[in-house]
């Protein structure tokens, strides 16, 4: 049975099907402009005409992206691996998809020779190590790093497709009088009333109770300082973040200026912080030889940079909002030394631009008892204890995740 066609009138039950993410740039920008032009369709011959050629050009582009991930065995494998992202898997469907892997090999559908061979090899290892490690449960989340998942997109939707550029001028033009219409004239202001859209949720959250103090976070020009007590365990505590970060499949990276790379302390937190399965996404460096530099040229290799301390940097404390502006997409961790008057050195100005301050307290010299606080989170509740030993929450938080839930894993 041939395929139904995208049309406008079942539009809405039928994108539904398409995953928008993975659309090339001008369809994205033909959907968005969908949402915000529909209800003027049979009233403005323009709008009605953009529409159509949007909806013929998606349905070309389904129709010949479904033809050539069928006719290519490696993609269609990448394409169904992509489609597990933040789904629940059974170990038997993970077995299931192993095994079918497998078959096509064997039967050379996919060989050495294959241009995609070195991801199906990565994605087969990746999902044999996760199966295998499933003794004692039954299902698993799949996270698919962001880097490697934009790769793997960019594989699936190297079809060839022609004739797209065709509605680029259209819609960019129909869509600035319907969408971005400016208030009074002034370019520079948009009415609230023009909601943006997004095609992925806003917010995402840390697992367990570094999850319930942080809460839900929104990665756009995140940015966290950490201050506290000497002796308090502010080093160990973004020891503990960076595992959490990882943990969701985000490669982290640790500017250790504090402590020297050959320290047996660095092993030490290693080993107590650090998850075996995490450790591959977390890398550290304890020199900054390019200062500002050197710090942007981790951007493009790594979603979370946390640095320890900034007062080892040599940089003003004006630099750490131009990091965060520069780099919106990267997570800037940061510890700050206080003076002995209890601010923090270099001003209190990150104090301000960062979106959550954490602060440090030394209880007693056991470290038993020290614990972190949010002391401002625009994500979440102020005032919520994190005891740095045991890793949990002090005190009860109300929350509204079950107590059950399946594993995440990031592959």
């Amino acid at each position: 049975m041939k395929k139904q066609s995208i049309s406008f009138d079942n539009y809405n039950g039928a994108i539904v099907l398409v995953n928008i993410e993975t659309l090339p740039e001008i369809l994205q920008k033909g959907h968005h402009f969908f949402l915000e032009a529909k209800d003027f369709y049979h009233q403005e011959p323009e709008i009605k005409e953009t529409i159509d050629i949007y909806l013929d050009q998606l349905n070309t582009y389904l129709s010949t992206q479904e033809k050539f991930i069928k006719n290519n065995s490696s993609i269609s494998f990448i394409k169904t691996f992509l489609d597990m992202h933040r789904t629940v898997q059974s170990k038997s469907n993970l077995k299931s998809f192993i095994f079918g892997l497998q078959k096509a090999v064997s039967k050379k559908e996919i060989t050495k020779n294959d241009p995609y061979a070195m991801h199906i090899e990565q994605l087969q290892h990746k999902l044999i190590k996760k199966h295998n490690e499933m003794i004692l449960q039954e299902q698993v989340t799949i996270i698919i790093n962001r880097k490697w998942r934009s790769e793997l997109r960019n594989i699936v939707n190297q079809s060839p497709i022609e004739g797209l550029s065709g509605i680029d001028s259209t819609v960019s033009k129909e869509a600035k009088n319907i969408s971005t219409t400016p208030v009074k004239g002034n370019k520079l202001f948009t009415s609230f009333d023009q909601q943006p859209i997004t095609s992925a949720p806003p917010t995402f959250r840390l697992p367990g109770a570094m999850g319930k103090l942080l809460g839900d976070l929104e990665k756009f020009e995140l940015a966290i300082t950490i201050e506290g007590d000497q002796g308090g365990g502010k080093t160990r505590f973004t020891y503990q973040l960076a595992d959490a970060f990882a943990e969701i499949g985000n490669n982290v990276a640790i500017f250790t200026l504090e402590i020297g790379g050959k320290s047996d302390l660095i092993t030490r937190m290693k080993n107590e912080y650090l998850s075996p399965q995490n450790r591959n996404l977390i890398s550290r460096a304890d020199q900054l030889p390019d200062g500002y530099n050197t710090i942007t040229s981790a951007v493009g290799t790594f979603d979370v940079i946390i640095i320890d301390s900034w007062n080892k940097t040599g940089l003003p404390s004006q630099d750490f909002d131009r990091l965060r502006k520069q780099y919106p997409d990267t997570i800037f961790i940061v510890i700050f030394q206080r003076t002995t008057q209890k601010t923090i050195r270099g001003g209190t100005a990150p104090l301000y631009d960062a979106g959550i301050n954490i602060e440090v307290i030394k209880v007693d010299d056991t470290f038993r008892n020290n614990y972190a606080v949010t002391t401002k989170n625009r994500y979440g509740i102020t005032g919520i204890k994190y005891n740095i030993s045991t890793k949990e929450i002090i005190g009860a938080v109300e929350t509204k995740e079950s107590e059950e839930s399946p594993q995440t894993a990031m592959v």
